[in-house]
């Protein structure tokens, strides 16, 4: 349990930071092959979001590097990382279903898909990562649990405007 918590929180931030990458680059560009165009981008997001989780394991390991009691300390950030896996575990699953239906589905089930699935979880997540980020502090009174929970939020929610705004601000 002690490293399933944060590799599964790095894995869903550095997916969520892939796909932050590709919709900061939706829409801007008029060609028909864009494969390569989206791959960059795709990158871009993960590159963005490999730095903001590296910098967040500094401040982790320094902080911990330097406490009296390391292992509460840690056990702390564990409670905070599981109740924040309790948000976005299941909106992940929600996520992952409705693209194997896009990916599976005729055309016209695609679209639907889209429609009622990625469109609005697409909205939805600012709320939800806000909703994690609250549910995880809830129930801590350690300052590092709260400092952690709210970059990682924040790094998260920052990765599409960052790439949108470096890269993808005119047409192609």
């Amino acid at each position: 349990m002690a490293a399933v918590v944060p590799l599964v929180l790095g894995l869903l931030a550095l997916v969520d930071s892939g796909f932050a990458g590709f919709r900061a680059a939706t829409g801007r560009n008029a060609r028909i092959g864009k494969r390569s165009y989206f791959l960059l981008a795709v990158r871009r997001g993960l590159t963005g979001g490999a730095i903001g989780l590296g910098l967040l394991a500094l401040l982790i390991v320094v902080t911990l590097a330097c406490s009296a009691d390391p292992d509460a300390r840690y056990g702390g950030l564990l409670r905070a990382g599981t109740r924040m896996l309790q948000v976005l575990a299941p909106y992940a699953a929600l996520v992952v279903a409705s693209l194997l239906a896009y990916w599976l589905l005729p055309m016209r089930g695609s679209t639907f898909v889209i429609l009622v699935g990625l469109g609005p979880f697409t909205l939805l997540r600012p709320l939800i990562v806000l909703g994690a980020l609250v549910w995880s502090v809830a129930g801590s009174s350690d300052w590092l649990a709260w400092v952690v929970a709210t970059a990682a939020a924040a790094g998260v929610l920052a990765v599409e405007p960052v790439i949108h705004r470096r890269w993808y601000q005119a047409p192609v």
